[in-house]
């Protein structure tokens, strides 16, 4: 797969920074990732998007999230840390990968299966000056209920793309899960007043589920203005989460680089489905990924743009994974 550029537009707002954390706000966002970006459609090939965040909470409670997920992580670290501004943020999204040449209608063995997946997502975000936390619950399906493959027959007829002709060997239907943690801490600050300067970012992840499985430790280093204010914000692919902190500073902007190495578990996108037989190959289970971007801020709109490249995900990968995303996020 060719390299493919991200953009990620994030909002901002007028209010100042000290105001914003107690300042209740609403953020709404589409998303776009695909390697079309780099001219070429195959392997991973596309995700799409809608999330919408709440922020400026003091705490979770039964009336600013769901009442069920209130009742499953009230006695959980990320609702009892003391000290800790809080945000919620959630997200449906449709993801789906193919081979590199769409247009074999037969079963490539030697290449990642086709896979079309739907999720939902509630995110809690806690977060103070130098740590930040996420804790997620993502359900969904893989497989045709997901209509991955109506999706991607539709967008390649409307651009006049290759036909895809091998959804018939996609993965099965089933359902998926995913309990997600990632940890920030802020290991250098050499900003001034919040003002332009450099910081260093620890970053820590875990996941567990059918979906996948999988530890991850990397940094990140950014260089900019207001750095104080988007570090919670500061994961590795910044473009897939709603920045809970968004609106707190009017103008704004960073470069960054994000690297992190992962042991991968399991992972339904390589080695097919949970509960029955499907197309599958080798896991490489030892894995490393890369992200650089620019972000920019104005007014109630910021915009992110970023290349992400990752090592080989399944033995005899012949390309490294590339993609990119575009998306837009409306703070009202």
């Amino acid at each position: 797969m060719p390299v493919a550029l991200s953009l990620l537009l994030a909002s901002g707002g007028a209010q100042a920074a000290d105001d914003l954390h107690a300042t209740s706000r609403d953020l709404f966002t589409a998303t776009l990732e695909n390697d079309l970006f780099a001219g070429k459609d195959g392997g991973y090939s596309s995700g799409v998007s809608i999330s919408w965040a709440h922020g400026g909470l003091g705490e979770f409670t039964a009336e600013n999230i769901p009442a069920w997920i209130h009742a499953l992580s009230k006695d959980l670290y990320i609702s009892t840390q003391s000290g800790k501004r809080r945000a919620v943020s959630y997200a449906l999204r449709q993801n789906m990968q193919t081979p590199s040449d769409i247009t074999v209608p037969t079963l490539i063995e030697d290449e990642a299966p086709y896979v079309g997946l739907l999720t939902w997502a509630a995110n809690l975000h806690a977060f103070d000056d130098h740590v930040a936390d996420r804790l997620a619950l993502t359900l969904g399906v893989v497989g045709p209920l997901s209509a991955a493959e109506s999706a991607q027959k539709f967008v390649h007829k409307v651009t006049g793309s290759d036909e895809p002709k091998g959804w018939d060997n996609q993965i099965e239907n089933e359902p998926v899960f995913l309990l997600s943690a990632e940890r920030l801490w802020r290991l250098v600050d050499a900003s001034v007043d919040g003002g332009t300067g450099m910081d260093v970012i620890g970053i820590g992840q875990a996941d567990i589920g059918t979906l996948q499985s999988r530890l991850a430790a990397g940094v990140g280093v950014r260089y900019g203005g207001h750095l104080d204010i988007s570090f919670p914000t500061a994961t590795v692919l910044p473009g897939r989460l709603v920045n809970p902190l968004a609106g707190s500073v009017a103008h704004s902007w960073h470069v960054f680089l994000n690297v992190l190495g992962t042991f991968v578990a399991n992972d339904i996108s390589i080695e097919g489905n949970t509960f029955q037989d499907s197309h599958s190959v080798p896991l490489e289970h030892w894995q490393a990924q890369a992200v650089a971007g620019l972000s920019f801020n104005f007014d109630r709109w910021a915009f992110l743009l970023a290349a992400a490249v990752a090592t080989d995900r399944y033995e005899g990968q012949a390309e490294p994974t590339r993609f990119g995303s575009l998306g837009v996020t409306y703070n009202r």
